[in-house]
C-alpha cells in the first residue's frame, strides 16, 4: 500500500474515531477507568475521569450518579471547608444533572436532600421540604422531613409541631400517636434528662444513706428544659401515648415510653420530694404493666387509663399534697 492511501485510510479511520458512536466508547471506557479508581478508593482521580467523559456521554445517567457518589465520599460531613463545599458543588451538580436526563429516577432528588443533610445544610432542606408540602399538604414523607431537619437543626419546638402534623395526618394510627410521645421523650432525654438526674433522690434520708445518690441535684446546662417547662412538655408527650394505648390497648412499647416520660418529669420535681415521689410512682406503674405484657401475663395489666386521666390524677395528688 501506497504512502498516500495509508495516509488516507488513517484519516478515515480517525473521522470515524470522531463519530457519536466513538466518542460513546470512549465516554464509557473513562467512566470504566473512573468506577475502578472509585472502587480503589482513589476518588479525586475518579472524579477527574467521569468530568472527562461528561463532553463524550452528558446524556448518560450512570455518569451523573456515579459522580455524584463519587463527590460526596470528598465531602467531611458537617464540615464546612473549602473541599468539602467544593465537593457538595460538585455532587450537587451531578445529581442535579442525573434529574434532568433521567426525571423519573427518584434517586436525584433523594441524593440532593442527602448531601445537604451532609453539609447541615438546613435552609435549603427547609425550603425544600416546605415547597414540597405546599405541593401536597398531605406529604407524610415532607411532614417528617420537616421534623428531621429542624430537630437535627437545633428547633426542638418546630421539630415537635412537625411531629404533631405527621400525627394528625394519621388521627387514627396508634404508631403515629406513639412517634410523637416518643420523641417528646428524646427531647426531653437530650436536654437535661441523663443519668445524673435519674440518680438524685430529693429525700434527705435516702440522700445521707445511700452513696450512689447525690446529695445535691445536678445542676441545670444552658438549653436544659427544666421547671414547668418540662412539666409541660412531658405532659404533652404522656398525652400521645395515652393516645396510642386508646387506640391499641395492647401496646408494651407505649406503656415503657410513659413510664420514661413520667421519670423525666419527675426530675422538674426536685424541690418538691411528694411532687416528685408521685411520678417516680407512675412511672413504676407503667414500667410494670409493660414488663407483665411483654412476660405473658396481660391478665395482670389493667384496662390503660382514657386520655388526661392520669393527668387529672396527679393533679390531685399535687393538690392534696399542698395541704400536708
Amino acid at each position: 500500500m501506497s504512502f498516500r492511501s495509508s495516509s488516507f485510510v488513517s484519516a478515515v479511520a480517525l473521522a470515524l474515531c470522531l463519530l457519536p458512536a466513538c466518542t460513546q466508547v470512549r465516554g464509557r471506557k473513562r467512566i470504566r477507568e473512573a468506577n475502578e479508581l472509585y472502587h480503589r478508593g482513589k476518588y479525586a482521580e475518579a472524579v477527574t475521569l467521569y468530568k472527562e467523559a461528561e463532553a463524550m456521554v452528558p446524556d448518560l445517567p450512570a455518569l451523573w450518579l456515579n459522580e455524584g457518589y463519587t463527590c460526596r465520599q470528598l465531602i467531611a460531613p458537617g464540615s464546612h471547608d473549602p473541599e468539602s463545599r467544593r465537593a457538595a458543588a460538585c455532587a450537587l451538580g451531578a445529581f442535579r444533572r442525573l434529574g434532568e436526563v433521567a426525571p423519573r429516577d427518584p434517586r436525584a432528588g433523594e441524593l440532593i436532600l442527602q448531601t445537604w443533610f451532609d453539609m447541615q445544610d438546613y435552609p435549603s432542606l427547609e425550603a425544600a421540604f416546605l415547597e414540597r408540602r405546599r405541593q401536597a399538604p398531605d406529604d407524610l414523607d415532607a411532614v417528617h422531613g420537616l421534623q428531621d431537619v429542624y430537630f437535627k437543626w437545633g428547633k426542638w419546638p418546630q421539630a415537635l409541631e412537625w411531629s404533631k402534623r405527621a400525627a394528625a395526618l394519621r388521627a387514627d394510627d396508634a404508631e403515629a400517636q406513639y412517634g410523637v410521645g416518643t420523641f417528646v421523650w428524646q427531647i426531653l432525654s437530650t436536654h437535661g434528662g441523663g443519668a445524673q438526674m435519674a440518680g438524685y433522690s430529693p429525700w434527705p434520708e435516702v440522700a445521707e444513706t445511700k452513696g450512689s445518690m447525690t446529695v445535691a441535684p445536678p445542676p441545670a446546662a444552658t438549653g436544659d428544659i427544666t421547671a414547668e417547662a418540662r412539666v409541660t412538655l412531658a405532659d404533652q408527650g404522656i398525652v400521645y401515648l395515652e393516645k396510642a394505648l386508646a387506640r391499641r390497648p395492647r401496646y408494651p412499647e407505649a406503656m415503657t415510653y410513659l413510664a420514661l416520660l413520667w421519670r423525666q418529669k419527675s426530675f422538674a420535681f426536685f424541690t418538691d420530694p411528694i411532687a416528685w415521689q408521685g411520678a417516680v410512682d407512675e412511672a413504676d406503674i407503667w414500667q410494670q404493666r409493660a414488663a407483665d405484657f411483654v412476660h405473658g401475663d396481660p391478665q395482670r395489666v389493667p384496662d390503660p387509663p382514657r386520655e388526661g386521666l392520669r393527668q387529672a390524677e396527679l393533679g390531685e395528688v399535687q393538690a392534696n399534697a399542698g395541704k400536708l
